[in-house]
């Protein structure tokens, strides 16, 4: 398992940033340390992340000041070699060539003692494109030099340009503005400096899915309270919190971090099915605020976002903007009602539906205490925190915990993490001969080409695919011989 990068000049912060117009701003900030150790904010990236940052999630802002710090601790440690160096492309160069490649010698020995393990081409192509996003934002506002200027693109680099815009252009959001005059000009120019490795295209390893005929084993058993095991009641023998968050995303196909994100509101009953839960899952900021929502100056109701409704009220942010171990990331995933912000669960099978409306009509009367100082749906039930945002590490060595109960391993290779749900539940709609276009929406993918890690056929799947074509071509072929017949 590669270890992430110790950061030897500098240090990032989750802080407050006093901004005018803005109340309570909080950001990451690089600090930079000088050669006493003492800490110094890079203000240019304060500036750029407070201007950038609002429109973007908190793991951007933690990753463009990530790799900035990347960068000066390499320029620091090859601050000698690099003094005479006067041409900044080809020391982006080597900063790109150290992530690839690591700086630890074959003996174990590191000269400029950073010790980076070889990052893989997306990670190293990520840090890249963070770095030089932030360096052409400098060159616009303080008209520095540029670190990675464009250069006139090669016939090859054109050709492969033109593949990528003919693959990409028919799924793109924007693809009105993807104007031939537009695409020809982006297709001339490339960055000065790129991560020089072949990507391998081949799959490595299937993707693993949570075995389904285990899931009433890991609800039943693997969420077993040991010690009560013996009492006579469901929400006393499990746990009926960690037991609804899986199946949310065996049965429901959510994410892992998606649950955390529900209010006790966001679950009603269905109209249409009264045995059946209606989970409406919404944008953490944007999404409506529930019904009783009081305007503290005005004293009456309002309509209001997520991200007001709680800082007023509750005096918290939202999941995906909190730092710590309350944060629940988000993605920009395809919303069922555009105007109230939220996404419909899809319940496969259906009675999925009616088993998360009995665990939830437990958990909200025997479980969860009425008095949380918050609208999330899941509490911890730990002693000292009882009562707070349930966190989804708590719940990743929960269900750790209860797969191993039952007899499995844990890990993504076996499909027994929580993610390898919503892996079940895609490959189960596929089995099902569904539209893809209903199957997009039931994983709330804005693009068709998100759901085909979820949707690809497994080996088994193959494998018995072609002995069934092997038979009917022997079938053919005894029945061509008898003049059975000439259709296959």
């Amino acid at each position: 398992m590669q270890r992430r990068e110790i950061a030897r000049f500098h240090t990032v912060v989750h802080t407050r940033v006093a901004t005018p117009g803005y109340r309570d701003r909080r950001i990451f900030v690089l600090y930079v340390l000088d050669d006493a150790g003492k800490p110094a904010a890079l203000m240019p990236l304060v500036e750029y992340v407070l201007e950038h940052g609002r429109r973007r999630s908190l793991a951007w802002q933690r990753e463009v000041t990530r790799s900035t710090g990347l960068f000066i601790d390499f320029l620091r440690a090859h601050a000698d070699a690099l003094r005479a160096e006067k041409h900044r492309p080809q020391i982006l160069a080597a900063f790109a060539e150290a992530l690839v490649t690591g700086t630890i010698d074959p003996e174990g020995g590191d000269q400029s003692e950073l010790f980076w393990t070889p990052k893989n081409l997306g990670r190293a192509t990520a840090i890249l494109n963070s770095l030089t996003v932030f360096a052409d934002w400098l060159v616009d506002r303080y008209q520095a030099t540029a670190l990675n200027p464009w250069r006139t693109a090669s016939p090859g680099e054109q050709i492969a340009y033109w593949r990528r815009f003919e693959k990409y252009r028919p799924h793109s959001l924007l693809m009105h503005t993807q104007g031939v005059e537009r695409a020809t000009a982006n297709a001339e120019r490339m960055r000065a400096v790129g991560v020089a490795r072949k990507a391998i295209s081949a799959d490595l390893a299937p993707v693993k899915y949570f075995p389904r005929d285990r899931i009433w084993d890991l609800l039943e058993s693997g969420f077993a309270v040991a010690a009560n095991r013996a009492l006579p009641s469901m929400y006393e023998r499990m746990n009926i919190r960690d037991a609804m968050i899986t199946v949310l995303m065996h049965g429901g196909g959510l994410r892992e971090s998606e649950p955390f994100h529900l209010y006790v509101t966001d679950v009603a009953v269905d109209p249409h099915n009264p045995k059946c839960a209606l989970v409406r899952l919404f944008h953490p900021e944007q999404g409506i605020a529930p019904a009783d929502f009081i305007d503290p100056l005005a004293k009456n109701l309002v309509l209001a976002d997520r991200e007001q409704y709680l800082r007023v009220k509750w005096q918290m942010e939202p999941r995906n903007l909190a730092p710590g171990r309350f944060h629940a990331g988000w993605k920009d995933l395809h919303l069922t009602d555009e105007r109230l912000k939220y996404a419909l669960v899809h319940w496969f099978p259906s009675y999925w539906g009616e088993v998360f409306l009995v665990l939830f009509k437990l958990y909200i009367t025997k479980v969860r205490s009425r008095h949380s100082h918050h609208p999330f749906l899941f509490v911890s039930q730990k002693d000292g925190v009882a009562g707070d945002p349930y966190t989804v590490a708590s719940f990743r060595q929960a269900h750790a915990k209860a797969v191993l109960r039952i007899g499995l391993p844990v890990g993504k290779e076996f499909g027994t993490t929580p993610h390898g749900h919503r892996h079940t539940y895609g490959q189960l709609l596929t089995e099902a001969k569904l539209d893809p276009l209903v199957i997009q929406r039931c994983l709330h993918h804005k693009a068709r080409e998100s759901q085909q890690v979820y949707t690809e056929p497994t080996p088994a799947a193959i494998t018995k695919a072609l002995n069934e074509a092997a038979q009917r071509l022997e079938d053919h072929r005894v029945k061509t011989m008898f003049g059975q017949g000439d259709g296959i």
